[in-house]
């Protein structure tokens, strides 16, 4: 999924099917209990196990469940439970891993739902999809008595998808004016053009029409590919993808102080120290991050004492880097909370045999780790006794 330039996958790289979790939820929305259950939440990291067939039911036992949260798999399986729900639903939140039309009765079903006393929604999608026409528009222009609305959206490259930015004209065309009713509108959309070049003024002129506050950012790539990130104010978000060093994620009034996942791309210039510097100040709670970047740092510091420090980081991603954020991470900066590391072979052979006290206090709480293109024998064990409380997956060299 990386060959798709901009292209979000799942935060959650570690995740892994829970077969029996699957058989445990499937079983307890089915108990005569959930009769007089009003509010069922589920994590969001907790998917909601797919129906096997079109007969099913998601909560056949639940009458007066108003309030939901959950986690679904695709676009078909939230159209099928608002169909056999929203007459009752008032507050639905739900998390999509897939926004796209699978199943041939998606659409005739999607004309009949009806939702008359639905008054908070919040979809959530981070995979790029480029079926946002197709699918979260009709749906959101057929639930007209929505009171409070929150869209987190990524809408990706494909033939389906749009073919221009999401602004804040489209806002109020295809979203505003359909909900007579709505009193607030959160959102965070990301919408990616490949071979554009918009006017920013425009952009910029589209925003200032709307009756909140509202902000947006125009980036480009040297791979040809553009992004519009458009959000309300304050940003409400926990999530951040595509951060280039353009993107002003430090400003005076703390926009993203409350943003726990981060991906960092940018193909027009290296990432330097000072850089995250920023960021470690600019987002104090980050959990997750990971980086893209094959560039060079420019300036680089061989600084052991002035550490930069993320206190709550739990989650390392670097896969596609020059072997400098490796070093800028794991030697120059102190993670104290760090316990899952995706990296690949080379970059960690250099770190592993630099052997700095940095990197090893750093790798010596880590339980999960990742290597892609990993070698076999001697090799990898010699990589791994770096790491003494490690739980290895290897990606094996093809």
């Amino acid at each position: 999924m990386r060959r798709q330039p901009l292209f979000s996958i799942s935060s959650q790289l570690f995740d892994y099917e829970d077969v029996a979790m699957d058989q445990k939820i499937s079983a307890f929305r089915c108990l005569s209990l959930m009769r007089s259950i009003v509010s069922f939440e589920l994590d969001d990291n907790c998917i909601l196990p797919k129906l096997l067939t079109f007969d099913e039911s998601f909560f056949p036992q639940s009458p007066h469940l108003t309030h939901l949260r959950i986690t679904l798999w695709s676009f078909d399986d939230c159209i099928r439970l608002l169909s056999q729900l929203g007459l009752q639903l008032r507050y639905f939140v739900v998390n999509l891993v897939f926004i796209c039309i699978r199943e041939y009765d998606t659409i005739p079903q999607m004309a009949l739902i009806r939702c008359p006393n639905l008054k908070e929604l919040t979809i959530t999608n981070y995979r790029n999809t480029p079926q946002y026409d197709q699918c979260i528009l009709p749906l959101l222009q057929r639930l007209l008595t929505v009171e409070y609305l929150t869209l987190f959206l990524a809408i990706g490259v494909g033939r389906c998808a749009p073919n221009h930015f999401i602004d804040g004209f489209y806002l109020d065309s295809d979203i505003i004016s359909y909900l007579p009713y709505l009193r607030e509108f959160h959102f965070h959309i990301r919408s990616v053009l490949p071979n554009t070049h918009s006017n920013a003024d425009t952009i910029r002129q589209s925003v200032r029409r709307q009756q909140q506050s509202v902000d947006c950012i125009l980036d480009y790539f040297n791979n040809n590919y553009g992004q519009c990130q458009i959000y309300s104010l304050p940003f409400i978000g926990t999530r951040l993808d595509f951060i280039s060093n353009r993107f002003p994620i430090f400003d005076d009034k703390n926009t993203f102080s409350n943003v726990t996942t981060l991906l960092l791309f940018d193909d027009v210039q290296p990432f330097e120290d000072t850089f995250f510097r920023v960021i470690a100040r600019a987002l104090p709670y980050l959990k997750s991050l990971e980086v893209i970047n094959r560039l060079q740092q420019q300036e680089k510091t061989k600084t052991i004492t002035n550490f930069i420090e993320f206190t709550h980081l739990v989650t390392l991603i670097l896969s596609d880097i020059h072997t400098d954020y490796a070093e800028q991470l794991l030697y120059r900066t102190h993670l104290p909370h760090l316990v899952e590391l995706f990296i690949h072979y080379e970059p960690l052979l250099a770190i592993v045999t630099e052997d700095q006290q940095q990197a090893r206090v750093n790798c010596s709480k880590i339980e999960l780790i990742r290597i892609l293109e990993s070698p076999d024998g001697d090799d990898l064990e010699y990589i791994l006794n770096f790491f003494p409380n490690r739980f290895c997956k290897t990606t094996k060299k093809k």
